[in-house]
């Protein structure tokens, strides 16, 4: 009897107690109590730099929706940087609140996958009864890598090279759906978690007319958008752009990016024409920039450069963020999920490594400079099908104050250390040989932080002449 009374009680806590502090991972449904809960539009524009953005003040109007309809209405983050410099690892670190090295995930693996572990935003959200629909148009945000946890609908349209999805082929999926599914049937009976992901601005540099000479309209030289490509022979060093060219690309790139701030202003007046923009929390913001031969690279990935970490943050929040705020405290993306979980309520993770912006957004004003590190896997695998555009070694940054580090795991080679300068948001002068004290304390933060193995380390790691 004793022991039937042992087994009663263990079924009785595991099975019914510990769901109700459990995230669950059952479809979403429908809670009376989630209904006062604000919508959450969240975009994602791949390889988008700030700088390019014009409501960061760029010389172009390169994106006078996002201007006029997030930027003005909303809060601006003017130094947001992205935890890593490609997609796969970057996304993943937005959408669980984490570090991508703490997922344990090899990430120039191409068969690997986020964890089933890790929880993301939308397990989150449908936990607590909101409808999640996503629609994207990278490889690297696909179901296959597990950024389809947590989502009731999750429709992939993926092109590659010369016929990659446009942002209007996004549009009009996630518009059908909206109108044949979530209008009829789900709408007034939970919130919705929309994840639009764009890829335009990625290579390649490919924008339809008139966007293909918006900026540009002169150039005779040879390399066009089908000979870039996606840019290997130019970081393979088979082609070498001459400063002519390098003007053209950045305006083939602007383009895409204006093509799809102009698609952007259509979804946003459709989301509008169905009373969800002033009742929803909307994100904007991007996995990483892109470079243009600044430090003789090209792309993203193979760096952790401030140009291909360096992204845009925008979020409107009607009647919580005040219209036109503008913070300039260093953030990075891996906040954006902690944001949202205390907008809504929802504890936070102890192992959650972003930190909630509501207060910062409010005004609080933090004591203390806060470091943002960032990290980019690398590869000596001449079969990884990135391998060209890896860099050969694990890096890892990190950026304190007027400070950034740059650290080459597991090589006894040339760190990085740089005075950010006033008036440039990039690594100008590496300074570490002339501060090695400094360099020593910055090389010890990321051994800290990233649980770096020491055994090869020569300390300080710096140039003798």
């Amino acid at each position: 009897m004793l022991t039937v009374l042992l087994l009663l009680m263990t079924f009785f806590y595991f099975v019914l107690l510990l769901p109700v502090t459990a995230v669950s991972r059952t479809t979403s449904y429908a809670n009376p109590n989630s209904l006062s809960l604000p919508h959450i539009i969240f975009i994602t524009v791949d390889a988008t730099r700030a700088d390019h953005i014009s409501a960061y003040g760029y010389g172009r109007a390169t994106t006078p929706n996002v201007d006029a309809l997030l930027a003005e209405q909303g809060a601006l983050f003017t130094q947001a940087t992205t935890p890593s410099s490609w997609t796969f690892p970057s996304n993943a670190g937005t959408l669980t609140g984490r570090m991508p090295s703490t997922m344990g995930v090899n990430w120039t693996d191409d068969n690997a996958r986020i964890p089933d572990s890790e929880i993301m935003l939308a397990e989150y959200l449908q936990n607590i009864g909101y409808h999640t629909a996503g629609f994207i148009s990278a490889h690297y945000a696909r179901g296959q890598f597990g950024f389809d946890q947590g989502f009731n609908v999750y429709q992939e349209l993926v092109g590659n090279g010369a016929t990659t999805t446009d942002a209007a082929e996004i549009n009009a999926l996630a518009t059908n759906w909206l109108q044949t599914e979530w209008l009829p049937v789900i709408s007034g009976t939970q919130p919705l978690f929309l994840y639009l992901y764009y890829y335009d601005p990625h290579t390649w540099y490919n924008p339809p007319p008139p966007y293909d000479t918006l900026y540009d309209a002169t150039y005779t030289g040879t390399l066009t958008a089908e000979i870039y490509r996606d840019g290997q022979d130019v970081v393979t060093g088979v082609i070498t752009p001459t400063a002519r060219d390098i003007v053209h690309l950045q305006a083939l790139y602007d383009g895409e990016i204006t093509y799809w701030d102009n698609e952007f202003g259509t979804m946003m007046a459709y989301l509008e024409s169905l009373s969800l923009l002033d009742n929803s929390i909307i994100i904007l913001t991007s996995d990483h920039g892109q470079m243009f031969g600044e430090h003789g690279k090209w792309v993203h990935h193979n760096s952790v450069y401030e140009e291909v970490l360096r992204v845009p943050l925008i979020i409107r929040y009607t009647g919580v963020i005040s219209p036109g705020t503008v913070i300039t405290t260093p953030v990075t993306t891996i906040d954006v999920t902690p944001t949202v979980l205390d907008w809504l309520g929802i504890p936070l993770p102890g192992n959650m490594q972003g930190i909630s912006l509501a207060l910062l957004i409010q005004g609080e004003v933090r004591s203390g400079v806060r470091s943002i590190y960032s990290e980019t896997d690398g590869t000596t695998d001449v079969s990884a099908p990135d391998y060209w555009i890896a860099p050969r070694h694990d890096l890892r940054a990190v950026r304190y104050d007027n400070w950034k580090y740059i650290h080459q795991v597991v090589f006894q080679g040339e760190d990085e250390l740089y005075e950010m300068q006033t008036g440039s948001q990039y690594e100008v002068n590496n300074v570490i040989d002339d501060e090695p004290d400094t360099a020593v304390t910055f090389q010890q933060m990321l051994i800290d932080y990233f649980d770096l193995p020491t055994n090869y380390l020569f300390l300080p790691a710096i140039r003798r002449n």
